[in-house]
């Protein structure tokens, strides 16, 4: 069996054959390399996300509780300045001199920028000094303010209240430390500009990684950088007051994103910190575009190679394929010579008829011309009759070695329109037909009419039925019935072939279709001949079945597309 040249049919059918293979090619190329290391970048990148968000986490406390240090160092500084000043030796005979506090407060403005003011309160709350910004109207006294009385009541020497408005009616905090001797009492008391302390937490490390803000334990925003919030108002960070120092999470219900925060020691306040989003985008935990840029570099690489590797299988599957269909094409050879061995007597006989008639005829026509046979009155012979009947014997002589060299003879592979019918007609009727007649066997048809053309290759389709007719023949050695079915099967169409033979064990039923496998004594059967017809079948999207039990004869069931792929 050679290949035809290549028609457009036929480049068109290789081409969706190669697209096909190609795609399950490099679908299995993907499944087997690419998507393992998909599923293990994921993997990573999940868990490098997750230590880099951990990571940010700890970043994010650490900033927190070196802020609050240092913002409480700052204010433990402030309380220490004032300390100095009340228990300087030269305070009490100059408490009430406004130049002596005037200097003291520059002083005081010189360490820090925050301080806005200075001034000496009674033990009765009466303001005796004050030196700042602020005009106060006279008589002002501190003996009602919650800050006072907590101060003198207190054990603690010092004190620095929560923002609030006061007799200035702007906020501030105060920042006030006491001094007794002598039986007197007396409060020295400065102001701490929030603007300032705004300021300086601005100023602290890590500043500009972080949104910061110091909230009083009952939820009033005390200071805040910029970005930050308004202070006085009600914050919406809440931190528990133990442990000391942590991490709350994201409460998106609520609006609050995830903050560290850490308590501190001067005051009953919290400094918390929360994430500030990097402009260019990402933040802390941003992750990093280099590694991105990798990644997707080296997938794209190997998209590259696994598409080269899937080219250069499916290159070398079509190659196999190639010398597959080769050696399919020999074996298929092979079993149709050696079906002609088994034909010879059938088709010997066939020749013999034409040829004996061809005799007889020439026999007749030499003895009309012997004028010793002739006799005066014999009516002349119809030679046109005789030359008729041995031009019809030699055309049949034709039609017998055609038909055998068209079988037995490598052509090319034509699928076309076919009537199936016709062909089985043409293996029952014409090759075996004499075959079948001497063996005794009576041929039954039970043609469905609904059949279509099928599309096949008729060369491949008469080799399949003609092993399948001769293995009922030797199925039958003292004669029987041939019943050959079809039946239309929407897409498809089925034939079947039923002899009324000796059958086939169960345990050979699974190697018949083996190549070489033979139940025939040796020598009669090269076990090609099922093995082929299997082949052929199969190539068009066919399929074969077998039904037999000893006794009780065979059935082959065929079933074939109309239009296979």
């Amino acid at each position: 069996m050679t290949l035809a040249p290549v028609s457009r049919s036929t480049a068109a059918g290789e081409s969706r054959h190669y697209r096909e293979l190609f795609r399950h090619t490099l679908s299995r190329q993907i499944l087997l390399y690419f998507m393992p290391l998909l599923l293990l970048a994921v993997f990573f990148h999940i868990q490098y996300r997750h230590l880099l968000r951990e990571s940010a986490r700890a970043h994010l406390a650490v900033i927190a509780e070196q802020q609050a240090a240092t913002f409480d160092l700052f204010l433990r500084e402030r309380l220490t300045n004032l300390a100095n000043i009340i228990e300087d030796p030269l305070f009490t005979p100059h408490a009430r001199d406004e130049a002596y506090m005037s200097v003291r407060l520059a002083t005081l403005q010189q360490t820090s920028d925050a301080f806005a003011d200075l001034g000496v309160v009674s033990v009765d709350g009466q303001l005796v000094t004050y030196v700042g910004p602020v005009t106060f109207p006279e008589g002002v006294n501190y003996h009602d303010e919650p800050w006072f009385a907590e101060l003198l009541a207190g054990e603690d020497r010092s004190l620095i209240t929560e923002i609030y408005l006061g007799f200035r009616g702007r906020p501030h905090f105060t920042i006030a430390v006491k001094r007794a001797r002598n039986g007197s009492v007396q409060v020295l008391r400065s102001t701490l500009s929030p603007e300032r302390l705004a300021e300086y937490l601005a100023t602290l490390e890590g500043a500009s990684e972080v949104h910061a803000a110091v909230v009083s334990a009952t939820g009033i925003l005390q200071v805040a950088a910029p970005r930050g919030g308004s202070a006085l108002r009600d914050s919406r960070f809440s931190p528990p007051r133990q442990p000391a120092r942590g991490i709350m999470p994201q409460d998106r219900a609520a609006g609050v994103p995830e903050y560290a925060y850490a308590w501190l020691r001067e005051t009953p306040w919290a400094l918390v910190v929360t994430e500030a989003p990097n402009p260019a985008g990402g933040g802390i935990a941003a992750f990093p575009g280099n590694i991105f840029g990798i990644t997707v570099a080296f997938f794209a690489l190997m998209g590259v190679v696994i598409l080269g590797r899937a080219r250069q299988l499916v290159g070398k599957q079509l190659a196999v394929e190639h010398h597959e269909a080769e050696l399919s094409g020999q074996l298929v050879q092979a079993a149709k010579l050696a079906s002609v061995g088994e034909l010879a007597a059938g088709i010997a006989h066939e020749i013999n008829n034409p040829l004996a008639v061809i005799a007889e005829e020439v026999g007749v026509l030499k003895d009309s011309l012997d004028p010793a046979l002739v006799q005066e009155g014999d009516p002349p012979i119809d030679l046109p009759e005789h030359l008729h009947a041995i031009h019809e014997a030699v055309f049949r002589c034709r039609d017998i070695t055609r038909k055998l060299l068209g079988f037995v003879r490598q052509t090319e592979v034509r699928v076309e329109r076919q009537d199936l019918h016709a062909i089985l007609d043409d293996v029952v009727d014409g090759m075996l037909g004499n075959e079948l007649t001497i063996s005794s066997i009576t041929v039954v048809r039970e043609y469905d009419p609904t059949v279509l053309e099928i599309l096949t290759d008729r060369n491949q389709l008469v080799q399949v039925f003609v092993n399948l007719v001769k293995n009922a023949v030797d199925a039958m050695p003292r004669g029987g019935t041939l019943t050959i079915m079809t039946r239309h099967l929407e897409d498809r169409v089925a034939i079947a072939m039923r002899d009324s033979g000796c059958g086939i064990p169960a345990a050979q039923l699974d190697q018949i279709f083996m190549p070489f496998f033979t139940t025939k004594e040796p020598g009669s059967g090269t076990g090609l001949g099922l093995s082929v017809s299997y082949t052929i079948i199969k190539t068009f999207g066919g399929t074969v079945r077998v039904d037999s039990a000893p006794g009780h004869g065979s059935t082959f069931t065929i079933e074939l597309p109309y239009h296979p792929s």
